[in-house]
């Protein structure tokens, strides 16, 4: 038999509305009252009409996760940490995905889709031209971008022009001159970009100590995949036997720059060292030397910042992690000419 609001009011001899607010301890009920009603929903077996509750508190408890792609590794990781602290504190995820590679234009953030359904919004990845920015902050709602970094709201990720510079270093401390660079595709209209920045900090580094750092080192790629990073690899090689050092933007395409070195019967780490970004789950199983960052941790980062502004409106933050060189086999000397 279904329980409901009239029946707990009936048993506890108050008002329905009474029970509503002790039920979700708010103000103007006597602890006494209070007592009564929770034990008697108890007793009865009364479990609130989510729908009801939503309603009357204004809130949907659901938070939306705009992101690119749930396929690869980084955003996957993401999901799956912000997603379980959300669940923890009583939110649902509601994905809304806005593919970066379906096309030469991505496709435009739509703010019906959210409107009304979710309580804040966690961005992945993705930077929003001026029109877009509008449409969100017209949803009215807390919003967190991770990686991407937004003029004017929450920022959780890492210092992304930093990190390519140590991976840099580490390679030219190695003994290596000539060194290549694997990026995402460029663009123009989004500087900080994390694809802009790691190759912004692998050409200053390379400048900085007086090394080549000619645009025909660079091979970019339209999504940072392992299928795409054996691709750009083959060619970047054809075009530059003489390279001895590889810095990948993402572990990903760094997996497939191994294999695609593997097959040109060269050996990683000896005939041409590589480094990745990201501290991929299975940089260790490939040898990968890599620039890990704590993914999980910033996904309950920007979890907890979404669910706090909710509560307690505040200032935009901005939470950057730092990046740990674990180092295996792929990265070795300089091969001697």
């Amino acid at each position: 038999m279904d329980i409901h609001i009239e029946d707990v009011a009936r048993s506890t001899g108050v008002s329905t509305a009474t029970v509503s607010r002790a039920l979700r301890n708010l103000p103007g009920v006597g602890e006494e009252t209070k007592k009564r009603v929770l034990d008697t929903a108890q007793a009865l077996g009364y479990n609130p009409s989510p729908t009801a509750s939503s309603l009357a508190s204004g809130r949907t408890h659901s938070i939306g996760l705009v992101q690119p792609d749930m396929s690869r590794w980084f955003f996957g990781k993401i999901l799956e940490s912000s997603e379980r602290t959300l669940r923890e504190a009583g939110y649902d995820a509601l994905v809304y995905s806005l593919p970066d590679y379906l096309g030469p234009v991505r496709q435009r953030f739509d703010p019906t889709v959210l409107k009304g359904k979710v309580d804040g919004i966690i961005v992945l990845s993705l930077f929003f031209d001026p029109e877009e920015e509008r449409q969100l902050r017209s949803l009215g709602v807390p919003v967190v971008f991770v990686s991407v970094q937004q003029p004017g709201f929450d920022f959780v990720g890492i210092d992304d022009e930093e990190t390519a510079a140590r991976a840099c270093r580490h390679l030219i401390t190695m003994g290596h001159k000539h060194i290549g660079h694997l990026s995402g595709q460029t663009n123009d209209k989004c500087p900080v970009a994390p694809t802009q920045r790691r190759r912004v900090g692998w050409l200053n580094t390379l400048r900085r100590f007086r090394l080549e750092s000619a645009p025909e080192l660079d091979e970019a790629v339209t999504i940072m995949t392992a299928s795409n990073g054996y691709l750009a690899t083959q060619r970047l090689l054809a075009r530059r036997p003489d390279i001895t050092a590889i810095l990948s933007s993402s572990d990903e395409m760094a997996m497939g720059a191994m294999q695609a070195i593997h097959e040109m019967g060269l050996t990683v780490g000896r005939d041409i060292s590589i480094i990745g970004i990201d501290g991929h789950d299975l940089s260790p199983a490939f040898g990968l030397t890599t620039m890990a960052q704590p993914v999980s941790q910033e996904g309950i980062c920007a979890a907890k910042l979404v669910l706090n502004h909710i509560e307690h409106p505040a200032q935009p933050r901005t939470e950057v992690y730092p990046t740990t060189l674990a180092e295996h086999r792929s990265v070795g000397p300089a091969p001697r000419p």
